[in-house]
This record gives C-alpha cells, structure tokens and sequence, in this order.
C-alpha cells in the first residue's frame, strides 16, 4: 500500500485528519439496505489529537453544559438539539473517492463520526466490494467536496 508519508489527507477546524486504515472486504452495515451478503469498502479516517482538538473538546463540554442547565430550566422542547460533537464537525466534512483499474464505481452507502474528549474517527462504508481481476485501488480525499491533493493507493494482488 502507498500512502502519504505522514498520513494526514486534509485538516479543517484547525485539525489534522489522517488516513488510518482501509477494509477491503467489510460489512456493510444492516440498517442499509443492500443484498444479503454484499461486502464493501471501509475507509477509516482518525484526527490528530492536538491543542485544537483540546480546545474544541472544552467549548463542547461547556457548550453541552449550558445546553444541559437550559433544559432543566426551560424544558427539552425548548432548548432544540444538544451542540453537535466536535469530531463530527471536523470528520464530517472529510470524504473519500475510491477509483480502480476496472473503472468500477463505488458507491459511498454508510459511514459514522465520533468524537469528545480524545479519540476522533470516522468510517466511510461503499460498495461494491473490489471485483475479481481489480489490480488497484486509488482512494482520493477530499474536504468539503474539493480533492486534497493527498491519495492512497491499495494494491490487491
């Protein structure tokens, strides 16, 4: 496998989000309707902790506080959702493009985001799993949709 030297494929929120691992034949998970038995692609990504991952996780915890004190002064119905999760912030806007040497298309189907205090990661699930004969895989990053300039490239056989 090629990847980049330091692993980090995009930063945003002003963290660093690295390549930690690919799946090449994993489940897909059952609350997504897709045949009985069809495997895919998990593509996982992990933010760097850091002095912005810090400082991100302690206005999270006071911002769920407040959010916290407000429902029991006003109601749950009052007060809307509870702050969103720092990880999901910054991890939800990191995506992956997987390309072959079969021009296969892989289709993004699942993935899920966490994060508070120190460990931040996602998963990205797609299929089809690689067909028999792909050589390659090409998996490209991108951050609000636009390529990052940092790629992984998985060799099969």
């Amino acid at each position: 496998m090629w990847a980049p030297g330091d692993l980090v494929v995009a930063s945003t929120e002003g963290v660093d989000v690295r390549f930690a691992g690919v799946e090449i034949t994993a489940e897909i998970p059952e609350h997504i309707e897709r045949a009985p038995g069809e495997r895919g692609i998990r593509v996982h990504l992990a933010c760097v902790t850091s002095p912005a991952t810090m400082e991100l996780h302690v206005n999270y915890m006071k911002a769920l506080e407040a959010w916290g004190e407000q429902r029991k002064m006003h109601g749950s119905d009052k007060v809307g959702r509870p702050p969103v999760m720092p990880g999901d912030v910054v991890l939800s806007v990191v995506k992956a493009n997987i390309t072959d040497n079969h021009d296969t298309e892989y289709l993004l189907v699942a993935g899920r985001v966490a994060g508070t205090g120190s460990e931040w990661d996602g998963s990205w699930v797609f299929v089809p799993e690689p067909p028999a004969g792909v050589k390659h895989l090409t998996i490209e990053f991108t951050l609000n949709g636009e390529l990052t300039g940092k790629s992984c490239r998985v060799q099969l056989d």
